[in-house]
């Protein structure tokens, strides 16, 4: 299965603008060919190249994310609680810093049961909390750091 299917990869994939800022100056140049030669081949060939250096890092994140899912499911699964604690895990693939209210939702239950969940998950090491003001949040920072690329 892909996480595409499951719904669980965050916005646009190919994010171009993060391998062209780095080479401004050949996008420019290449622009600006475009402007006083007509150089439509050198500037096609440069937009590939972007678009097929964000598909690959693209495909490596996804191939990183779909491992971690499969790890974190396994590593809720052997605590033998919970079976909603695999649910959780999956919601944190479509929001990688949640609140108890995200998790009430997800999971469809009460206060208490989603705050016992999520709690697992930070006992766990899967979560950990970055609450700021009377919310609690709670980040998977193992999610974000794949999806970062990082």
């Amino acid at each position: 299965m892909l996480l595409v299917e499951w719904g669980l990869l965050p916005g646009p994939l190919l994010d171009l603008s993060s391998y062209i800022e780095p080479r401004r100056e050949r996008y420019y140049e290449g622009l600006l060919r475009v402007s006083t030669d007509g150089d439509w081949l050198g500037w096609f060939e440069f937009f590939l190249e972007v678009i097929e250096e964000q598909a690959r890092d693209s495909l490596a994140r996804a191939v990183r994310l779909d491992a971690l899912r499969t790890e974190l499911r396994l590593r809720v699964a052997r605590a033998r609680s919970s079976g909603l604690l695999p649910i959780l895990v999956d919601e944190l693939f479509r929001s990688p810093i949640i609140s108890i209210a995200i998790a009430m939702n997800a999971l469809d239950v009460t206060h208490r049961a989603a705050t016992l969940n999520v709690e697992k998950l930070v006992e766990a090491g899967i979560l950990v909390e970055v609450t700021r003001g009377r919310t609690r949040f709670f980040a998977a920072p193992d999610v974000l750091a794949v999806m970062n690329g990082t």
